[in-house]
């Protein structure tokens, strides 16, 4: 009785497989649309991998103009903190011993 029930069921499917095959079929307009589709597919990919290089190298433009204002700035600090010592504003300079360089400019022996 199983073998017979499952024949059946068998067979229905077998008849709706075959029915559904013609109703499956691809038209030539939806190939068409599936292969300007793909078209358009690889054309982004490829506008989206030039976008991300030059997104890459803006990044990095950015972060070496960062660097060089940070430079900048700390440039300019230090001068603003001479320039508040001001005169002194080059401790580690010693002017020379007025001595020393009357002895120096002195006559040839």
């Amino acid at each position: 009785m199983q073998h017979k029930h499952f024949f059946a069921i068998g067979g229905f499917v077998a008849v709706a497989l075959l029915t559904s095959c013609g109703a499956a079929k691809i038209t030539d307009e939806q190939k068409a649309q599936i292969s300007e589709l793909r078209r358009q597919q690889a054309s982004l990919g490829e506008k989206i991998k030039v976008r991300q290089s030059e997104i890459a190298r803006l990044e990095t433009e950015i972060a070496d103009r960062e660097r060089a204002v940070t430079k900048c700035n700390e440039e300019k600090l230090a001068l603003e903190q001479r320039l508040a010592k001001y005169p002194n504003a080059w401790p580690d300079y010693t002017e020379p011993a007025k001595d020393t360089v009357k002895t120096n400019t002195g006559k040839k022996k």
